[in-house]
């Protein structure tokens, strides 16, 4: 019965809006480098060895970009490759461990698109839409505020070239309200929690101050495949059709593996395994 009404209570849709929402978990793992380099295993009943390119506890979210991106990911090499040589030399490794308590996804709240208030720094109490969120970090980027002057490319002076600057949104931290929601009914910077609308068949965001519905901007719902899900177009040939990827054509047998390819290939075994034993 419970199991029943979970199956058909109304998804939190919302956790999964970002814009890398269709990255391959396991893409992102070897980005991170936080996937075992090598497992020695068989230990006549010790557990595994698992060294990895670099340690997970030791992977920090960066509030500079995404992990595959090239400033965040040549960051990331330059740390494992730290860890390594360390290694090999028998030297003491630092773990800094992550402190970032990261905002869980049903808690989150801030979407890009939205109107915000800055609440810290030289733009407090200026508003502005958000341009970039990044969840693992807490991090929020507000466009045109909030900014700091970097270099935009590096190493021109050998050129002789003059270093080229520019204005450059910094990460705002959400779990410490350093931004927050704009009420649309107040106009004052507001917290805001998910709540089940009256038919109770969608979450909506609804804001704490005055009680009144936050809309979704368009802009949530933008990943890195589409712009639009309506708008997908799907391309002939590099594009499995859903009809197809849904298709069950799998039949379950009470067999291994092995036995059913041999079942297929026509290949009869007769010999009796060996009786083994563990010591």
């Amino acid at each position: 019965m419970f199991s029943s009404k979970m199956l058909f209570a109304p998804k939190r849709t919302y956790t999964q809006l970002d814009y890398a929402m269709h990255m391959p978990k396991a893409y992102v793992e070897r980005v991170k480098r936080i996937i075992p380099r090598k497992i020695y295993d068989n230990r006549f009943g010790a557990p595994p060895v698992i060294r990895y390119h670099l340690l997970p506890e030791d992977y920090i979210p960066s509030t500079e970009g995404r992990p595959w991106e090239h400033q965040v990911f040549t960051k990331i090499i330059q740390k494992e490759s730290r860890y390594h040589s360390k290694l090999l030399n028998a030297k003491y490794h630092d773990i800094k461990y992550n402190t970032i308590k990261k905002i869980s996804d049903e808690e989150w709240t801030i979407f890009p698109g939205d109107t915000v208030q800055i609440m810290v720094g030289k733009h407090k109490g200026k508003s502005g839409v958000v341009l970039k969120v990044l969840r693992e970090a807490n991090a929020v980027f507000v466009d045109g505020l909030h900014t700091k002057l970097v270099t935009e490319m590096e190493n021109l002076e050998r050129y002789g070239l003059k270093k080229m600057f520019k204005w450059a949104e910094s990460a705002l931290d959400a779990s410490k309200e350093e931004v927050m929601l704009v009420d649309p009914q107040e106009k004052e910077p507001c917290t805001a929690k998910w709540v089940l609308n009256e038919a109770k068949t969608e979450w909506i965001r609804v804001s704490d101050k005055s009680g009144v519905e936050i809309p979704l901007p368009n802009q949530a719902k933008v990943t890195y495949e589409y712009i639009s899900a309506k708008d997908y177009i799907e391309v002939e040939g590099k594009d499995t059709t859903s009809d197809i990827a849904l298709k069950r054509t799998y039949t379950p047998k009470l067999c291994l593996v092995e036995q059913e390819i041999m079942d297929e290939l026509g290949i009869k075994e007769d010999r009796k395994p060996k009786q083994t034993f563990w010591y």
